[in-house]
């Protein structure tokens, strides 16, 4: 396993996958969709490289585990869309702003998922 492979978010199939699905003009279905498909993608590259996830200790149980698998919302694919060069910083920015605004309009969760699910979700499990 490469150095740092444990702790990476965005592998580099993700950023091509990004790049090749990305549109300035997805409709919010299409930018759910496409994070959902991305959010998908590290475990199984885990899996297939056999990369296991880093030790933490929680804060708030102070048990020392093995991290949970960082889980990728629509947000965080609108900004690492600016991050990687797919699309620009100010563009990137603008369209999370607006995201924001849409998201509490439509009462849906940082995934696109409607109902009250509104705070991150907690991927380590902890109370």
């Amino acid at each position: 396993m490469p150095s740092g492979d444990a702790h990476r978010q965005w592998f580099a199939e993700m950023i091509d996958m990004l790049s090749r699905q990305w549109a300035p003009d997805l409709s919010w279905d299409e930018l759910v969709g496409l994070a959902a498909r991305l959010d998908a993608t590290p475990e199984q590259i885990r899996k297939d490289r056999n990369i296991i996830p880093p030790m933490f200790t929680c804060p708030k149980c102070a048990v020392r585990k093995r991290a949970a698998v960082s889980i990728i919302s629509v947000n965080a694919t609108i900004l690492a869309a600016g991050r990687f060069g797919i699309a620009s910083e100010s563009e990137a920015k603008e369209l999370s702003r607006r995201w924001k605004k849409y998201r509490q309009e439509q009462d849906i969760d940082f995934y696109g998922e409607k109902g009250l699910n509104i705070a991150p979700r907690n991927p380590a499990g902890c109370n």
